[in-house]
């Protein structure tokens, strides 16, 4: 029983550190999981040499900026993201920074300011989410080392010290988590009402969302078999040795 135990503990934090991994790196390069992304913003048709693009794509550590095409006009319009924004832990995505000034203030763009300063308010809370994702996968790494440490070299210190980086990592994620929820929906919905009339618009990423709840979900389940294999088996064990004794 121990044994799966400890399959399911590496099991878990494994699976969740590739989930965490694709979500950071999503979108940090061309072709790498472009589609992963926490939000798109849309921006109004203009003439192609207006400097702005017809979406970009927000991810953790980046942006990716591109165009939209369909070959058949009965078809799904597909998104040719044509350049990535440097990766950086300090990644935020300002239009009014991105475009000339000429263009978030021309009439032929019709950008509404106010989104602005929506993005504005963004770029803090964007920067705490993307930093808790890198704890998260630094705890999820350390929790790793510590499974092929308790392989190699068993010792009685091992399983709180694996428990503390599975909950240091359990919170990190889930705090990056809900960051991400809150920018997904709330955020989303506040591009939307002020895009009203411009042809603004954004959605969020729901494949995006769907791998950061996995991830999240599987790192509390780890926590649980791991809090289990390190305290409460432990203090079962002498009780049943004692009895053995006694008989």
């Amino acid at each position: 029983m121990s044994d799966f135990k400890a399959v399911f503990q590496t099991v878990t934090v494994f699976v969740a550190f590739i989930l965490t991994l694709l979500c950071l790196f999503a979108g940090t390069q061309r072709n790498l999981l472009e589609d992963v992304d926490l939000l798109t913003l849309y921006t109004p048709a203009v003439s192609t040499d207006s400097g702005a693009h017809d979406f970009y794509s927000i991810h953790v550590l980046s942006y990716c900026q591109g165009t939209l095409k369909t070959m058949d006009p009965s078809a799904e319009v597909t998104h040719n993201v044509t350049k990535c924004s440097n990766r950086t832990i300090l990644s935020s995505f300002d239009p009014t920074q991105s475009w000339p000034k000429e263009i978030t203030s021309s009439q032929q763009l019709g950008w509404p300011r106010v989104i602005g300063d929506d993005f504005h308010a963004f770029k803090m809370t964007s920067q705490v989410m993307a930093l808790m994702y890198c704890i998260g996968v630094g705890a999820m790494g350390l929790v790793l080392l510590v499974r092929v440490w308790s392989t190699l070299a068993p010792k009685a210190c091992q399983g709180p010290c694996e428990f503390s980086f599975f909950v240091l990592g359990s919170f990190s994620i889930s705090i990056a988590s809900i960051i991400a929820t809150a920018l997904a929906f709330e955020f989303v919905a506040l591009i939307n009402a002020h895009g009203k009339g411009s042809s603004v618009s954004a959605r969020y990423g729901d494949k995006f969302l769907g791998m950061t709840w996995a991830a999240v979900g599987l790192m509390l389940a780890g926590s649980v078999a791991s809090f289990a294999n390190a305290f409460v088996n432990k203090q079962a064990a002498p009780a049943s040795v004692s009895k053995d004794v006694e008989g």
